[in-house]
């Protein structure tokens, strides 16, 4: 691999891993020019509690992708011990790729509003360029934003292709119009349904084999 081609990071709680996570990954590949994108699930994270335990949803992710070529799975989140914070990860993936290697970290429009209630949040775009990821028909304003995110996006926004040197871009994407929800998966597979037309095949195979979300 190039040592400066860029670099996708993917993280999440992927609980379970579905065809959005898979997606997501793969327009970020496009749009990006990317050499590859890192999935990375959280071990413990803060702000939320997942369903399934961190190694099973580690597993459901490998399964997904498989041998999907540019999608590769980093297990680094679940092997910590303790709250997991982006900003631990982000650090030793800079420390071990130099400081020459563009990296992205990948978010949906949900996930970029709620950035200020992350632990150290200003400190990501010293590390990282951000990707923030729309769905078809929606617009990411700026009156919509606290007042802190707001004055980094309006300093930072750019398109994909202007954003300059390893980090501090902030770069607004296209999303396919893909309505998945982990929650709404789960609430199926709670009620007895089997989405297989939501979860890639090995996923769902796993997800039966041990009984998860019941």
């Amino acid at each position: 691999m190039n040592g400066t081609a860029p670099v996708g990071i993917l993280g999440g709680t992927f609980d379970p891993m579905h065809a959005g996570h898979l997606a997501l990954a793969q327009e970020a590949l496009r749009q990006l020019h990317l050499s590859c994108v890192l999935l990375i699930p959280a071990g413990g994270p803060w702000q939320r509690t997942p369903q399934a335990p961190p190694l099973d949803r580690l597993e459901m992710v490998r399964r997904a992708v498989g041998q999907m070529p540019g999608l590769q799975v980093d297990d680094r989140e679940v092997r910590r011990k303790g709250p997991t914070y982006t900003i631990d990860t982000l650090r030793e993936l800079r420390a071990e790729w130099g400081n020459d290697r563009p990296l992205w970290l990948i978010l949906g429009a949900d996930a970029f509003l709620r950035l200020p209630t992350w632990h150290r949040w200003q400190e990501l775009l010293d590390l990282v360029h951000l990707a923030v990821f729309c769905r078809p028909g929606s617009s990411l304003s700026a009156d919509s934003m606290p007042l802190a995110l707001r004055r980094e996006f309006e300093r930072r926004c750019c398109d994909p292709g202007q954003a300059q040197g390893s980090g501090g871009a902030i770069a607004i994407c296209r999303m396919p119009l893909l309505e998945i929800s982990a929650t709404q998966i789960r609430n199926a597979l709670r009620a007895g349904q089997f989405p297989a037309d939501l979860l890639p095949p090995a996923v769902l195979d796993y997800i039966e084999t041990h009984q998860l979300y019941r």
